[in-house]
């Protein structure tokens, strides 16, 4: 019955190598990188899902969709600010022009996650609520743009700092 209690803590993946950052579990993941950008590919695909089935008005569809796309970047926004954000903000601390980066990019996220989930939260019963069509598409349309240019820069300036502790 309490044998549980007695068990060897379970060792870091190998993928970890074992490297915590400051006074942080935090460790350095060498897929991390490639996971995001996955996670971002597949954010996209669900984004076209959704344009696909709203632009032939199938809100029903766009609806299950919607969910889809917030249970996924819910995730994914979770992973990049306890994997990523705490992880180069100890990394970095030291550094004040990548550590403002950082911050600046983190901030930035909550701004735009906190829109984007109030989006979604709208537009959750959109399949049976046929007073939320009209406004639809033109607010979906700029939540993409913003979106997509937030992972553009992610993946081309905030990743790259994304390094293994010295």
């Amino acid at each position: 019955m309490f044998f549980g209690l007695f068990k060897k803590k379970p060792e870091p993946d190998d993928d970890d190598q074992n490297i915590a950052v400051g006074n942080t579990n935090i460790r350095y993941k060498p897929d991390l990188i490639d996971d995001l950008k996955s996670d971002h590919a597949h954010l996209l695909n669900v984004y076209t899902d959704i344009k696909i089935a709203s632009d032939s008005k199938d809100f029903t569809k766009v609806e299950e969709h919607l969910i889809t796309f917030r249970n996924e970047l819910e995730d994914h926004l979770l992973k990049e600010k306890i994997n990523l954000y705490i992880y180069l903000s100890h990394l970095l601390k030291s550094d004040a022009t990548n550590a403002s980066l950082i911050s600046g990019f983190r901030k930035e996220m909550d701004g735009i996650s906190s829109i984007v989930m109030k989006f979604l939260v709208k537009y959750e019963s959109i399949g049976t609520d046929i007073n939320l069509h009209n406004s639809f598409q033109k607010e979906f349309a700029t939540i993409g743009e913003v979106l997509g240019q937030r992972i553009k820069r992610e993946e081309s300036q905030l990743y790259s700092l994304y390094v293994p502790p010295s």
